[in-house]
């Protein structure tokens, strides 16, 4: 997935097959994009220029002005010329193991082997991470449910129990969707975590619990391959320190 699609992950549900269309386009032809007008872009992708400023305002975005700013201003880093990917994912797994502490997986298991229900959320890129989570508790005949549809999860606090546990997986931490339904389920004092590549992230920072594997960001050509198995890192570290939990209670 390029960057304008891992961006807007969650809006994609919402939009039209000609937004969607039109959405793809950009994404795959980054550098025309930036300069081309409406009229151009409409007849591009043979929709009327109606339906290029519906999907501006459906990304949060004023019109279409604001969109080719958007395009022409985000930093894409380049992949390091010096350092090959195998060596960069060494670093990222390194650095990223000497920030994390026992203490905070411990006190996450705890609360997984407190909660009636485990609820995972996760959107986008990784959606097959919240899946696996899913899974892996789903093995211990833990009551799990996994969401990944927006629209879904912003009806959350509408069916959310008390004695419910709400783990939320974003790589940027900043994902509107998820930033929103953690706010209202905090204010219904539900129990929420975060596993996140980022922990200066607002998700990070709003739930009540957080396990962070910073990696550096990184894109190459409008493509954002930055390392995500990190989050699959901390889900495996989660369920083992919980497996931990649950012998030693024993």
């Amino acid at each position: 997935m390029g960057v304008l699609l891992d961006t807007f992950s969650e809006k994609i549900p919402l939009l039209t097959h000609s937004e969607k269309h039109v959405l793809y386009y950009i994404e795959h032809h980054w550098e025309k994009s930036k300069n081309m007008p409406l009229t151009q872009m409409a007849a591009e992708n043979n929709v009327s220029t109606t339906t290029v400023i519906r999907l501006c305002h459906k990304l949060n975005m004023e019109g279409f002005s604001e969109l080719k700013y958007f395009l022409k201003n985000y930093q894409a880093a380049e992949l390091p010329g010096d350092l090959d990917p195998i060596e960069r994912y060494k670093k990222d797994v390194q650095d990223s193991l000497s920030q994390l502490r026992a203490d905070d997986l411990r006190n996450i298991a705890q609360s997984i082997e407190e909660a009636s229900r485990i609820v995972i959320l996760s959107v986008g890129l990784t959606k097959m991470i919240g899946e696996y989570v899913s899974k892996r508790l789903m093995q211990m005949n833990l009551s799990t449910t996994y969401i990944y549809e927006s629209h879904m999860i912003d009806l959350i606090s509408n069916w959310i129990s008390k004695d419910d546990l709400v783990i939320f997986i974003s790589s940027s931490g900043e994902t509107e969707t998820l930033i929103k339904a953690c706010d209202k389920i905090d204010h219904l004092n539900i129990k929420t975590v975060a596993m996140t590549n980022n922990p200066d992230s607002r998700l990070f920072k709003t739930c009540r619990q957080a396990v962070s594997a910073p990696v550096e960001k990184v894109s190459y050509e409008g493509y954002d391959v930055s390392n995500r198995s990190s989050l699959v890192m901390l889900a495996d570290l989660t369920f083992e320190y919980y497996l931990k939990f649950m012998s030693e209670k024993e």
